[in-house]
C-alpha cells in the first residue's frame, strides 16, 4: 500500500466514525471496522514517517455533540485495545508481566457489556453530572437524561466524593419491545440495542429519554482507597451502584485460566439479559495501572477480547418490497436458507433504498448476513470477489407493486410511501391485520390468512366491513366450517366492547404506539375530543412531542377517517370506562410516578391499581406529579422529586391510600 492509499484508508474510518458517533447509524459491522483499524495500525508500523497527527488509530474516536455542554473528565476516559486474536491476549499478557517484572500478575476477568461508556459525578454521595466518554478528555454533559436512568442512584450509601464509570445498554427483551413499537407506531426500527442506546443519551428531551428504558452496569471507580479491580466491585455495590454479577467476572493467574472464562462466557452470551461482544482482561491490581500508564488512546493494562460476529454466507434470491399499514416500502431479500444462531435465516431486512445503495447490494450477490443474540438479521458486507459478471443495481420501485401508485418521498423522512391509503389493497390488508391484533381490538380467529381470505372475497376493504360479516358470507368461503363461523362472529361480537387506548392504538394514527395510545386515553378522555384537539393543545400533554401532535392533526383532518370512525360507532363498538373507584378516592384526578422496585406489586399491577382509581402515571418527573411512590433503590426520579418539592410515598404508604 502507498501512502495515497493509506490515507484513504484514514479517511474511510473518519467517515465510518462519525457514522458510529454521531448519527448512531453505523455503515459496516464492529468485525469490518476493526480490520480496518487494524490494517492502518500495521501500516503506521511500517510507515510512522506517513503517519498525521490526527490519526483516527491513535485517538478516542466519539464526537461531542450540540446542544450539549462540555466538561473535562477528571482523567482521561479512554478506549480499550482490541482483539480477536488468543496470540494477541498472550501477547498482552506478555509484555504487562515484562513492563511489572512480574511473573504472578493477577488478572480481573469481565463481560464487554455492548452499550455506551458514562462517567457520574458525586460530591458528598449526591450525584451532580454525568459525561461521556466524547474525545477522551472531554465529554458531553448529559446530567438530565443520566437522572432518567432509574438504576442510577442519586444517593449513596455514604458521604463519597467519587467518580464512576460505567456502561449504558437497553437489555435485549426491553429493545425487543421498544422495537414492536416503533413498527407498530410507523417509525424504522433500530438495528440494535447499542445504536438505540446512544441516540437516546443524546437526545435533548430528557423526557424521552425516560421511556428508552436504559440501565447501567458500573465498573470502576476513581479518587477512592480500593486497591484492586476486584475489589472495587464490591466497593461500589455497597454504596449502592449496580455491579456486574460475580458470576460475571473471575481472576485468573494464568492464559489458561483467562480462556477458560472466555469460553464459558461465550456459551452463555446468547442466555444473558443484555448483549455482550466479548470480555475485557484488566490486570487487577490498581497501583500496577499507575505503573503501566496509557497510550493516547488506551490504557496499557486492560484489553478486550472481541467474539467473532455470528455470521452466515448466503446468496440474496430476489430483493422485494413489502408495504406497511401507514404506506412505508421497505425493501426485504430474499435469500437462499442458511443456518445462523441456531435458526434458519431466509429472509433480511434492508431497511430502506439508501442503505442498499450505501452497501450496494444486488440480487444475485453473495451476502454476509450477521445475527447478535436477538438483534434482527441484516446483510452486513457484500462479497464482490463473487458477484455475477452481469449483476446491475438494485433500483427501487417508483410505484406501489400493489395498487400502481406513484411512490412519494418526503425530505423529513428516509422512508418512502404510497400516499394511496384508501384503495391500496396492500395498506388495507396491514390495516385490517393490526386492527385485529391482540394489542389492538383483538379479534381473536382473524388472523392474517383469515384476512387475506376475506379481502380476496371481496368482503373487506376498510376497518367498518369486520363488523358487516355475516355467516352466510362465510359459508361462501372454502375452509370456513360451522364451528369456526361461530367462533369468528363471536370473537367479532366480543371485540365491540373496547377501551379508549386499545381503541386509539387499533385505528392506527400514525407514531401513535401502545404507550402513546394509553397516555392519551388518559389524557384526553374520549376519542371525540382527541380528534378536535390542536396541535398546541396535544404537545401541552406531558410525553407527546411534535412529531406525534403533527401525525394526530393530520389523521383527524382526513374526512374518510371520521366517516369510518362514525361507522364503527354505527355497527356497535363501545368504548367502555375500566371500572374507576368513587370520585372521593385519593388517586382520583392525581398523577404519579413509579420509581425502584416495588416487593409487593409487579410495576403493570401498580399502574392499574392507580388508573382505575381516577389517577394517571407518568415515566418523568415534572412540576405537574402530585406523588412519587419509592420503591427499593428508587435511582434519580427521587432526587428530583426532592429538588421539586414533591410528596414522596414509601409502599407502605401508597397500599394504605389504596
Amino acid at each position: 500500500m502507498n501512502r495515497k492509499e493509506y490515507l484513504q484508508l484514514l479517511e474511510e474510518l473518519k467517515k465510518h466514525n462519525r457514522a458510529y458517533f454521531q448519527k448512531f447509524c453505523p455503515e459496516i459491522s464492529d468485525y469490518e471496522y476493526d480490520l480496518l483499524v487494524k490494517r492502518a495500525e500495521e501500516i503506521e508500523r511500517e510507515h510512522p514517517e506517513w503517519v498525521p497527527h490526527d490519526t483516527p488509530t491513535r485517538y478516542v474516536n466519539e464526537m461531542l455533540s450540540q446542544g450539549f455542554q462540555r466538561v473535562k473528565h477528571v482523567q482521561p476516559m479512554l478506549s480499550l485495545s482490541n482483539t480477536y486474536s488468543e496470540k494477541e491476549v498472550s501477547d498482552f499478557v506478555k509484555r504487562v508481566e515484562k513492563s511489572l517484572g512480574e511473573e504472578d500478575v493477577e488478572y480481573c476477568v469481565e463481560l464487554k457489556i455492548d452499550g455506551v461508556a458514562i462517567s457520574l459525578r458525586y460530591e458528598k454521595g449526591r450525584f451532580v453530572c454525568g459525561v461521556t466518554r466524547g474525545n477522551g478528555w472531554y465529554g458531553d454533559d448529559i446530567t438530565a437524561n443520566v437522572k432518567m436512568i432509574e438504576t442510577i442512584p442519586c444517593l449513596l450509601e455514604r458521604e463519597e466524593n467519587i467518580e464512576v464509570r460505567g456502561e449504558v445498554f437497553i437489555p435485549k427483551k426491553e429493545f425487543a419491545e421498544l422495537n414492536q413499537e416503533r413498527e407498530e407506531s410507523g417509525n424504522e426500527v433500530w438495528a440494535n440495542p447499542r445504536n438505540a442506546a446512544a441516540g437516546s443519551l443524546k437526545l435533548l428531551d430528557s423526557g424521552l429519554v425516560a421511556k428508552r428504558k436504559l440501565h447501567i452496569i458500573v465498573y470502576s471507580t476513581i479518587k477512592s482507597d480500593v486497591k484492586t479491580q476486584s475489589e472495587a466491585y464490591h466497593f461500589l455495590k455497597k454504596l449502592g451502584f449496580p455491579v456486574c454479577d460475580p458470576n460475571h467476572f473471575a481472576i485468573c493467574k494464568t492464559l489458561e485460566e483467562i480462556f477458560a472464562f472466555v469460553r464459558r462466557i461465550e456459551r452463555l452470551r446468547s442466555t444473558l439479559p443484555f448483549e455482550i461482544d466479548g470480555v475485557v482482561i484488566k490486570v487487577n491490581s490498581l497501583h500496577a495501572h499507575e505503573l503501566l500508564g496509557t497510550t493516547a488512546k488506551s490504557p496499557r493494562w486492560a484489553t478486550a477480547y472481541k467474539f467473532a460476529p455470528e455470521q452466515a454466507e448466503s446468496v440474496i434470491q430476489d430483493i422485494r418490497v413489502q408495504i406497511g399499514r401507514t404506506g412505508i416500502i421497505t425493501p426485504v431479500a430474499e435469500l437462499k436458507p442458511v443456518s445462523l444462531s441456531g435458526s434458519t435465516i431466509s429472509r433480511a431486512t434492508l431497511h430502506n433504498a439508501k442503505e442498499i445503495e450505501k452497501k450496494d447490494i444486488r440480487i444475485g450477490d453473495v451476502v454476509i448476513i450477521e445475527k447478535g443474540g436477538d438483534v434482527i438479521p441484516q446483510v452486513v458486507q457484500v462479497v464482490k470477489k463473487k458477484r455475477p459478471a452481469h449483476s446491475h443495481p438494485w433500483k427501487m420501485v417508483h410505484v406501489c407493486p400493489i395498487c400502481g401508485t406513484q411512490l412519494v418521498h418526503s425530505k423529513e423522512e428516509v422512508a418512502i410511501r404510497c400516499p394511496n391509503k384508501l384503495l391500496c389493497k396492500g395498506q388495507i390488508l396491514q390495516r385490517l391485520i393490526f386492527f385485529a391484533s391482540k394489542n389492538a381490538m383483538n379479534i381473536e380467529n382473524l388472523g392474517p390468512e383469515v384476512v387475506k381470505k376475506l379481502i380476496a372475497h371481496g368482503y373487506l376493504s376498510k376497518l367498518s366491513d369486520i363488523y358487516r360479516i355475516t355467516e352466510n358470507a362465510l359459508f361462501q368461503i372454502e375452509g370456513f366450517k360451522e364451528k369456526s363461523i361461530r367462533n369468528l362472529l363471536t370473537s367479532i361480537e366480543r371485540s365491540k366492547r373496547t377501551t379508549l387506548a386499545h381503541f386509539i392504538f387499533a385505528i392506527g394514527i400514525p407514531y401513535v404506539g401502545r404507550g402513546t395510545a394509553d397516555l392519551l386515553a388518559q389524557s384526553v378522555g374520549s376519542i371525540e375530543k382527541l380528534s378536535q384537539m390542536n396541535k398546541e393543545a396535544l404537545c401541552m400533554i406531558d410525553g407527546i412531542g411534535i412529531k406525534s401532535a403533527d401525525a394526530i392533526v393530520s389523521f383527524f383532518d382526513d374526512f374518510h377517517v371520521k366517516k369510518e370512525i362514525e361507522q364503527l360507532f354505527m355497527l356497535g363498538v363501545r368504548i367502555i370506562e375500566e371500572q374507576k373507584g368513587s370520585v372521593e378516592h385519593p388517586f382520583s384526578g392525581k398523577t404519579f410516578v413509579l420509581t425502584g422496585v416495588l416487593e409487593e406489586f409487579k410495576r403493570n399491577e401498580a399502574i392499574h391499581l392507580i388508573q382505575i382509581r381516577g389517577g394517571k402515571v407518568r415515566n418523568s418527573v415534572t412540576k405537574k406529579i402530585d406523588y412519587v411512590v419509592l420503591g427499593k433503590d428508587p435511582g434519580s426520579k427521587y432526587d428530583k422529586a426532592h429538588d421539586l418539592g414533591i410528596t414522596m410515598i414509601d409502599e407502605k404508604a401508597f397500599t394504605k391510600m389504596l
